[in-house]
């Protein structure tokens, strides 16, 4: 018996130690844990979107003024500052057709506002975009359009001989060929050579008869322009007018002012009994002033008679804003020269002037404000 328990307890110790080993050798086969990932660092907050100032249309002025500061925003290519203005203007006169169709040209795609098929004029002496737009598209206010066409960004700095196309539609056509048959009617005709003088007859005998006496020879045509000048002179405006307009005058850049002040005078004269005829004389005076005898300065007074008696004349209000900013852009590159000079007291002048007839001029504006800082620091170092 004991040699089979002690076989017994022998294989039982060498269980225990299998059993004891299993363990271990199950530990050294399982593969090292991986390490845990590196947290990724944190995403930066969001940076808010810069918020560009919103346009406001300029607060404290009549419906007539704030069209006016929308037209010459245009004339200057600042389209978003006409844009906020016409719709103010909308939201007082909403039935106005001109300032809608001035906000379809801002807001209208350029292939959808012209065809693309054009031909091209030459811009001649006087013309400026509101004309060419008067002439083949039947409206002066189309100049923004048409600028946009064409590339210009500032519609008011175009120059003679400037290249303008026009986009091809049956009414500009029809326009080109009236254009083309009224220049070729006042250009001057040559005369065929005159022929060399025939032989002289050989003498008639004497007659004895006395001959009758040669008719009288008719007193050539007198010259329209006396009677218009002596009658401006004696402020018979209204008579000036008629001589004009009987002769047909196309009066040169100095007979135009003579006209115009006939014209302008008139128009004051009778627009407290018959406004719409002052209306019509006042715009024909700016029209001379201004693109005849090009004195933008004198066609200002009776372009604001126009529009004041005429408010909703389109061709009044174009011509005034073209005027005024001619105006002001004078002034305002003589307050530059000025500045130049270190005449600090004629360019802050020179700017007053200009934003007498624009306040809305910006680079007058600035230039004026750093020229007055300029100078109280020199009266301080003083």
């Amino acid at each position: 018996m004991l040699p089979a328990v002690a076989l017994l307890a022998s294989c039982g110790g060498m269980m225990q130690q299998a059993d004891m080993a299993a363990p271990v050798m199950m530990a050294t086969a399982m593969p090292a844990p991986e390490a845990a990932p590196a947290p990724l660092p944190a995403a930066p907050p969001p940076v808010a979107p810069m918020m560009m100032p919103t346009l406001m249309p300029t607060p404290g002025i009549a419906a007539r003024e704030r069209f006016q500061v929308a037209i010459n925003a245009l004339q200057q290519g600042d389209s978003q500052r006409a844009a906020v203005e016409l719709r103010a203007y909308l939201a007082e006169v909403p039935n106005s057709t001109p300032a809608r169709n001035l906000l379809t040209q801002i807001d209208t795609p350029l292939e959808m506002l012209y065809p693309a098929e054009s031909f091209n004029v030459q811009l001649q002496q006087s013309e400026t975009l509101s004309s060419l737009a008067g002439i083949y598209l039947g409206d002066v206010l189309g100049f923004y359009g048409l600028a946009r066409y064409n590339g210009i960004e500032n519609p008011s700095r175009v120059s003679v001989g400037q290249t303008i196309r026009i986009p091809r539609t049956p009414a500009t056509l029809a326009a080109q060929t009236n254009r083309a048959m009224m220049q070729a009617s006042v250009a001057p005709m040559t005369m065929p050579a005159t022929p060399p003088p025939a032989a002289a007859p050989p003498p008639a005998p004497p007659v004895v008869a006395s001959a009758p006496p040669p008719p009288a020879r008719p007193a050539p045509p007198r010259d329209p322009w006396l009677s218009i000048r002596e009658n401006v002179t004696a402020g018979r405006f209204d008579a000036a007018i008629k001589d004009a307009e009987t002769a047909r005058v196309t009066p040169n850049g100095a007979q135009a002012v003579v006209l115009a002040s006939a014209y302008a005078g008139n128009a004051k004269a009778i627009q407290a009994t018959n406004a719409t005829e002052a209306a019509a004389q006042a715009l024909r005076a700016g029209q001379l002033y201004l693109e005849t005898a090009n004195r933008p300065a004198d066609a200002i007074a009776p372009l604001e008679l126009a529009v004041m008696l005429s408010p909703m004349d389109s061709r009044a209000m174009m011509l005034l804003a073209t005027a005024k900013t001619r105006v002001s852009e004078g002034y305002y590159r003589d307050g530059v020269a000025a500045f130049q000079r270190q005449d600090l007291d004629g360019a802050i002048a020179a700017w007053d002037r200009a934003l007498a007839i624009d306040p809305n001029h910006r680079n007058a504006q600035l230039n004026r404000a750093q020229a007055i800082e300029l100078k109280q620091n020199l009266q301080r170092l003083k």
